[in-house]
């Protein structure tokens, strides 16, 4: 029996009693439907998940739990508060969501001491989980609260979304609320919290924070909370509310909003709420607002921080933290050197990206706000069989790697040679599911060249073929054999040619046996597979004024099949008409999908009807564009080439280490940085003699060339 943490959490006492296993929790247990969940549930009711670490449950629907009453997975405590059984395994969401997830009625109750979508987790992992839903308080009580685990013991969560408001409701309440309500020796990574929680009454016992309220001997990295807080609690934190006993938060960042209430008795920081012997914040930054207009204690603020609120020990340590600047809040107020203070305006700046990760922070550059977290990484591993293999080559997207890569999640196509193997090619696709983080790949001896009687020879497939992608079986074949070559063309391609030929030049005779599979018998010597894969529909049949041969034809069938234009009219695209601000911001706005915008534009001359409304005001509100000035949007005004590039840059590009060598691009320009990104990414090599021509307007041809360019590189 594993004992539930009550009243003081300086200790969990896990006690351990032999369980019956079933065959419930052996292998995978996939949960598509609601009833899924609920048996599941129940068989970690039963016990049949005590102790079973190599269990796996993997989520492969979306799920909405509707007018359930959510009662926790592991929800059978005694009448001392233990409980009696309780989730190990891991936990696969696989990107995921389970919605309308209410915990407000059997929150609270005394038969529930942890509660949230698990009660407790030991030696558990959970990944790739998004869970939403509210919580209203409707029961008093003392409830260690997680949206994903009440309490995570020897565990990891990671990849994990939390979109779960919880509000008091006029209730007296005590425990904690995050995303990890209590996390002892235990990693929190890459996970993020959207929920507002708003606590307004004065507690004596409370840790709240965006990602875990109590942490205990663990480690909170990669994360970030976006939610607001307002809070009377004894200890609240945008990312942990107490951070206790040799814990840690690295590279973590809050943005939401932050109320603190009350007289000043409470520890209130932008990351953690009080500190502890042992423990330390390094890499991490505050960027939300800080709401004092119902904080009522007296300056200089003693419990409230940027970084931390309170210290209960002299031995926290602190690094590379920065904060947003506010009057009478320091960054700790024991610590003051706990963090700096900055601008918000500031903190969106590249130079603030570069000051941070250069002190060693990891982060991803934001042009239109703060930094990102970089994408989680997978350490991937390869094992090779036979093991008496010499000489393995193993690469990845045409990469030579060790034989364990750090890969993020995607696909990669992976090639390993070996001394007398015929040379492996395969795509291996890699998710937060740790099952995908071992490949075993298994190579083919190929026949010895050394009996001239038995020779091989080798199959050669063209390095230059586009648009498709050719294979053969096999590297080697001897004479009279039968390869196989598999032919995929590219969405919107078809195959329009293909050959193979002997070392004389000679075709050979292909048979086709469908599905895009075709054979031949391998002659005496080395052959030739060559392919071409041509559109299934070209530019000239969406457009009468677009030739075949023009060098934007490929851009504008993109454009055409991706929904970014439908012309000008009469079947015609208009190339070589100037291009309006409002076409390109249309044309952004389409190729990423089309975006609702959460509010509509005020610029004077943009009606709310105009085709190009919704554009302008996603436009906007991404920092794409901030208008002409005087209120205005001038959306027909042509678009030049500065501006162009510039939209592109502020939509989806990265800042380069690169200037664009133009004379005519000065390094202080609003585009420098823009042209420099585009150069780099193949968009532009400008207009000859060195320039860049940024004044000079763009054709509709040359803006979608621009775009399809761009999005094609991403």
């Amino acid at each position: 029996m594993k004992k539930h943490v009550v009243g003081i959490f300086f200790a969990l006492v896990l006690c351990l009693a032999m369980v019956p296993i079933s065959a419930f929790a052996a292998g995978k247990t996939a949960i598509r439907t609601v009833d899924d969940l609920l048996q599941f549930a129940k068989a970690v009711d039963n016990g049949e998940y005590d102790d079973e670490t190599d269990a796996v449950v993997s989520l492969e629907e979306d799920l909405d739990l509707t007018g359930v009453a959510w009662t926790p997975i592991g929800s059978v405590f005694d009448g001392d508060g233990n409980l009696l059984h309780y989730f190990s395994g891991k936990f696969y969401g696989n990107g995921y969501t389970i919605s309308n997830l209410d915990f407000s009625e059997n929150y609270g109750k005394t038969e529930y001491p942890s509660f949230g979508f698990f009660s407790e987790v030991y030696d558990a992992e959970i990944s790739g989980l998004t869970i939403q839903g509210k919580l209203d308080v409707s029961n008093s009580g003392y409830v260690y609260f997680g949206t994903v685990a009440g309490v995570a013991a020897d565990s990891k969560i990671s990849d994990c979304v939390s979109d779960v408001s919880f509000t008091d409701t006029d209730k007296y309440i005590n425990g904690t609320v995050a995303m990890c309500g209590y996390a002892i020796n235990s990693t929190i990574e890459y996970c993020q919290n959207k929920g507002n929680f708003s606590i307004t009454k004065d507690v004596s016992s409370f840790q709240m924070g965006g990602i875990v309220g109590l942490a205990q001997n663990s480690t909170v990295q990669y994360c970030a909370n976006t939610g607001d807080m307002t809070s009377w609690t004894p200890c609240t934190g945008g990312i942990v509310g107490q951070l206790f006993q040799n814990s840690k938060i690295i590279n973590c960042y809050s943005t939401g909003k932050m109320v603190p209430l009350g007289i000043g008795n409470t520890d209130f920081g932008g990351i953690a709420g009080i500190v502890g012997a042992g423990t330390e914040i390094r890499h991490c930054y505050f960027a939300g607002e800080m709401d004092l207009s119902q904080y009522t204690a007296t300056t200089p603020y003693k419990r409230l921080g940027g970084i931390a609120g309170g210290v209960s020990s002299d031995a926290p340590a602190f690094e590379n933290n920065c904060f947003i600047e506010k009057e009478n809040v320091t960054a700790c107020n024991k610590y003051a050197d706990a963090g700096i203070a900055k601008t918000l305006e500031y903190m969106k700046t590249e130079d603030f990206y570069k000051e941070i990760t250069a002190a060693g922070g990891d982060y991803r550059f934001n042009p239109n706000g703060t930094p990102l977290l970089p994408a989680p990484k997978y350490a991937v591993s390869f094992v090779v069989t036979p093991a008496e293999l010499t000489n393995v080559v193993i690469k990845v997207n045409g990469q030579e790697v060790a034989n364990t890569v750090d890969l993020e999640a995607g696909t990669y196509a992976v090639e390993v040679n070996a001394d007398n193997c015929e040379v492996f090619n395969s795509n291996i696709t890699i998710t937060a599911d740790t099952a995908t983080h071992t490949q075993t790949i298994t190579m083919t001896y190929r026949s010895s060249g050394g009996d001239d009687s038995d020779p091989t020879y080798a199959i050669e497939v063209g390095e230059d073929i586009r648009n498709g992608t050719v294979t053969a079986n096999r590297r080697y074949a001897e004479r009279g054999d039968t390869v196989t070559i598999t032919v995929k063309p590219d969405d919107g391609f078809k195959l329009d040619d293909l050959t193979v030929t002997d070392k004389n030049g000679n075709e050979l005779k292909l048979t086709d046996k469908g599905n895009g599979k075709y054979t031949f018998k391998m002659p005496a010597g080395k052959v030739t597979v060559s392919a071409t894969f041509a559109p299934e529909k070209t530019a000239a049949d969406y457009f009468a004024d677009v030739p075949a041969n023009s060098y934007y034809a490929d851009a504008v069938l993109w454009a055409a099949k991706n929904g970014i234009t439908g012309g000008i009219g009469n079947g015609l695209f208009g190339p070589n008409q100037p291009c309006t601000r409002a076409q390109i911001v249309t044309f952004l706005w389409r190729a990423a999908g089309s975006p609702e915008p959460k509010t509509m534009s005020s610029f004077a001359d943009v009606s709310m009807d105009a085709y190009y409304a919704k554009a302008v005001a996603w436009a906007v509100e991404n920092g794409i564009t901030t208008g002409t000035g005087d209120g205005k949007f001038s959306p027909d005004a042509t678009c030049t080439r500065a501006q162009s590039v510039t939209f592109l840059f502020r939509a989806i590009g990265k800042l380069v280490d690169s200037k664009a060598e133009f004379s005519d691009v000065l390094t202080d320009s609003y585009y420098a940085n823009a042209v420099a990104w585009a150069v780099e990414n193949g968009v532009t090599n400008g207009i000859g003699d060195g320039l860049f021509g940024p004044d000079n307007s763009c054709t509709r041809a040359q803006i979608v060339t621009f775009l399809y360019r761009a999005y094609q590189g991403k």
